[in-house]
């Protein structure tokens, strides 16, 4: 493995215990791990990121509210404070899916049946039992994670350097609660193409695999945690990145914004961050890369960086579009999450399939944003894209286009979350660790792919992980 090139010498080197380079929600969460076991961290991020609309990187489905739910139970264990966690309540229905011929709400087990019975998806017999199976497996499912990560995850773990050169464990064995929840989808949609395509649509919007499906007990656990409702902060602070930033600040954790090209070197044998704007080098003990390679080696500076920013390429991203307009444009009935289906005979995938948040003000004043996106080939041309997912979401408003406007805004080069690319082998990262290591110095890459089947809850876990593991070789 190669070491990284040493530092210039009319540089200033800073050093912390740990430098995360990227805002992704992982590292966020890695951050708050590393500064609870009184680790001193930097987080460096891109300007435009920084001052970017907070809906175009807010999750699109938060489950598990409540304190026996993976985002409840995680938010507790990171030491948010209950004050912002009263905050937060359950909303139903968790989401719409939009069919041609149908607005099926999910949320509540008993409605969504209802639902699917009263739009001649399934007949009530087969919507009851998909539904009922789906609910035990992803309550079986959760408390398996909570049980391995966020309630036993604080323990002392093997040094970091033994654990990744150590040959790979067996995957755990998944949960299975009863018979009937081996794979309720598999069997369920056999007997529907709408049923199948309602099921498609969503495992689709909620993972963060770029083309392949998630596997049966990633899929049970997807669509069971929906029937338990949507988690929305419903005053204060409005995102969730402001109670993780607010979090990472009271544990003296720092925010730097970086602008231009940068490179990656070694200080004193330990990995760092060279600043092009200013003669400084930001120094820790251990570097986790919290941003996509394809977007880092656009900006990072020629030379031996490029040769280590090596990975898997990504194959798809998800493009977004950013939306303002009247709250009267809104059709009555309309969820604040919604996962729209425009063709049922053509593929489920690109524009076809599109997941759309609503956020309103708080006071119930104009104007409303949209935030619509759509996951395609690396290689598309984004405005035309962009263009479609317009036309995508006009489909749904009553006035169509009528009063709305895309809204412009610088976008971050490098640190983003929208590049996907599907794993090699096990799909269901349930063991591992989610680092990559890419110089003989402490540093690392986050590897979202191993996790990417879980969406948002694999995020958590992906930082989780990630900080405990570097925690555990710091001390």
């Amino acid at each position: 493995m190669r070491g990284l090139p040493p530092v210039g010498s009319t540089f200033r080197v800073r050093r912390w215990d740990a430098v995360i380079l990227g805002s992704a929600l992982p590292g966020l969460v890695a951050a708050i791990r590393l500064g609870m076991r009184g680790l001193r961290v930097l987080i460096l991020e891109e300007d435009a990121a920084a001052v970017a609309y907070p809906g175009m990187r807010e999750p699109f489905l938060m489950a598990g509210n409540g304190s026996d739910g993976m985002l409840g139970s995680g938010l507790k264990a990171l030491g948010i404070p209950l004050i912002d966690r009263r905050r937060i309540r359950t909303a139903f229905p968790a989401y719409q899916v939009a069919l041609p011929r149908a607005r099926v709400d999910v949320g509540d087990a008993d409605r969504t049946a209802q639902e699917l019975e009263a739009w001649n998806l399934s007949p009530e017999a087969t919507a009851r039992d998909l539904v009922a199976s789906l609910k035990a497996g992803s309550e079986a499912q959760q408390r398996t994670l909570l049980a391995a990560e966020i309630c036993t995850g604080s323990r002392r773990m093997p040094r970091l350097s033994r654990r990744l050169s150590s040959p790979p464990r067996e995957p755990e064995a998944q949960p299975n609660p009863s018979d009937r929840s081996v794979d309720p989808v598999g069997r369920a949609v056999a007997e529907s193409s709408s049923l199948a395509a309602f099921c498609d649509a969503q495992l689709r919007a909620l993972s963060n695999f770029a083309e392949i499906e998630p596997p049966p007990s990633v899929r049970t656990r997807l669509l069971g945690a929906a029937l338990d409702g949507a988690a929305e902060i419903a005053e204060g602070h409005r995102w969730l990145r402001d109670l993780l930033d607010q979090r990472i600040r009271s544990l003296h954790g720092e925010f730097r914004q970086l602008r231009g090209t940068f490179r990656l070197v070694s200080a004193g044998n330990q990995p760092a961050i060279e600043l092009e704007q200013t003669p400084e080098v930001c120094a820790g003990r251990a570097l986790l890369i919290n941003a996509p390679l394809p977007a880092l080696r656009e900006v990072m500076t020629k030379g031996p960086n490029l040769e280590l920013l090596k990975g898997p390429a990504a194959s798809h991203r998800r493009l977004s579009v950013h939306l303002r307009g009247p709250r009267r444009a809104l059709p009555v009935g309309m969820a604040s999450r919604v996962i729209r289906i425009g063709n049922l005979c053509e593929k489920i995938s690109g524009t076809n399939l599109i997941r759309l948040r609503v956020f309103e003000n708080p006071d119930g004043r104009d104007p409303v944003d949209l935030v619509a996106s759509a996951v395609v080939p690396i290689d598309a041309k984004v405005e035309t894209v962009r263009d479609e997912i317009e036309s995508g979401v006009a489909s749904l408003l009553p006035l169509g286009r009528e009063g709305w406007v895309r809204v412009a805004s610088q976008l971050p080069t490098w640190d983003r979350d929208e590049f996907l690319a599907d794993p090699r082998g096990e799909r269901n990262g349930s063991a591992g660790i989610p680092l990559r290591p890419i110089s003989r110095t402490p540093a690392y890459v986050l590897d979202r792919w191993k996790l990417a089947a879980l969406g948002f809850e694999g995020d958590l876990l992906l930082g989780w992980r990630a900080g405990d593991a570097i925690a555990s070789d710091l001390a």
